[in-house]
């Protein structure tokens, strides 16, 4: 899974959460009355949990692409 895909799951993910009243209470008065429920709370905190896990796979798998192509283009003598 790329960057890409990770930041689309983390905005759909936190979108669902804030459209379902039983995580989120969205009030028209203002922000500062919306809030995550308690159930919300925890909801959220695990996804993001699960998504800090896909953030740092992410970015080791671009690390090693990136590092694999330098080796390449090294090897074939052109400029890293």
């Amino acid at each position: 899974m790329d960057k890409f895909a990770v930041k689309e799951l983390i905005y759909g993910g936190i979108n669902e959460l804030i459209h379902n009243d039983k995580y989120y209470r969205h009030s028209p008065v203002g922000p500062e009355y919306c809030r995550f429920t308690d159930v919300g709370k925890v909801a959220l905190e695990e996804f993001m949990a699960q998504m800090a896990v896909n953030m740092r796979k992410a970015e080791n798998e671009e690390l090693n692409r990136r590092s694999k192509e330098m080796v390449i283009q090294g090897l074939k003598g052109e400029s890293v």
